[in-house]
């Protein structure tokens, strides 16, 4: 009797752990689902305290973490300095980075964490999560047009310029980042404006050595700069023989521009013809 008294109360006791795991699971779900409501309706502070309430009762439950993640997403200010809007976007990469221990090919967190890294002009970071996500999406063209965005945001930034090495080594891995967006997308437009862009830092590299060898250049080609008829007489002086791959540059640069801005005008007409409007504007 004693024994059968025993089992039945480690029954009882079991089948109340599972009952409360089981309602707990429940809870969990109905308070995902209110905060899926409150997303709805823009109003994402009161859907994070929803979707914090789920991954409390039960972290197994992914959508939970990729739902809070995304409603801090939408509260943060890309590029605001704030102590609370930085706050909000460390708390989205969080809870992505939550997904992506029990998920590591989550694709969304993986782009999610790109994002706001860039917003947060955080580029190293930034390019860290599209490498990952080139090899989640290998047939994507966004991941590589976007290391190709930051290798050109790194190398065009007047304020911090890099040194001429650096410079090189990035419009390379940018160059050929964007050469397989557009491979994988032919229409992707954006990447040609991009490719476009590296090209004139490229040749813009040229500039750069020659005034890191002559120092006494640099106001020269500064105030040449502001004048292009004048700036290409006085390449063609002092570059030599590389003013015929200066010119190459710019003459390739100008070749993608114009087929970027084509594409992007077949892309619009015929989005304009089915009533859609261009997800990539």
């Amino acid at each position: 009797m004693k024994f059968r008294s025993k089992a039945m109360t480690g029954m009882l006791a079991l089948l109340t752990i599972l009952s409360s795991a089981g309602c707990s699971k429940l809870k969990a779900r109905d308070e995902m689902n209110k905060g899926v409501r409150s997303f709805k309706e823009s109003k994402y502070e009161t859907a994070v305290e929803h979707f914090k309430a789920a991954v409390d009762l039960d972290p197994e439950l992914t959508n939970a973490h990729l739902y809070l993640a995304a409603a801090y997403a939408s509260q943060y200010q890309p590029g605001g300095d704030s102590p609370e809007n930085k706050r909000i976007g460390e708390e989205a990469i969080k809870a992505y980075e939550n997904v992506l221990v029990k998920d590591p090919g989550n694709v969304g967190s993986v782009s999610g964490i790109a994002g706001i890294y860039f917003n947060m002009k955080n580029f190293a970071k930034a390019k860290e999560y599209y490498k990952k996500r080139t090899e989640l999406e290998p047939n994507s063209p966004e991941p590589f047009y976007s290391i190709g965005n930051v290798n050109w945001i790194l190398c065009y930034n007047k304020q911090d310029p890099l040194p001429t090495e650096q410079k090189k080594v990035l419009i390379e891995e940018g160059l050929k980042n964007l050469e397989k967006a557009v491979q994988n997308d032919p229409n992707y437009y954006n990447a040609y404006f991009y490719i476009n862009l590296l090209l004139r830092q490229k040749a813009q590299v040229i500039i750069d050595e020659l005034t890191d060898a002559n120092p006494k250049l640099k106001d020269q080609f500064a105030m040449a700069a502001l004048d292009p008829k004048s700036l290409d007489p006085l390449v063609k002086k002092h570059a030599g023989s590389r003013y015929e791959d200066y010119q190459g540059y710019l003459k390739k640069a100008d070749e993608n521009f114009e087929k970027a801005m084509q594409i992007r005008k077949e892309v619009e007409a015929k989005a304009e013809t089915k009533g859609i409007v261009d997800p990539t504007k």
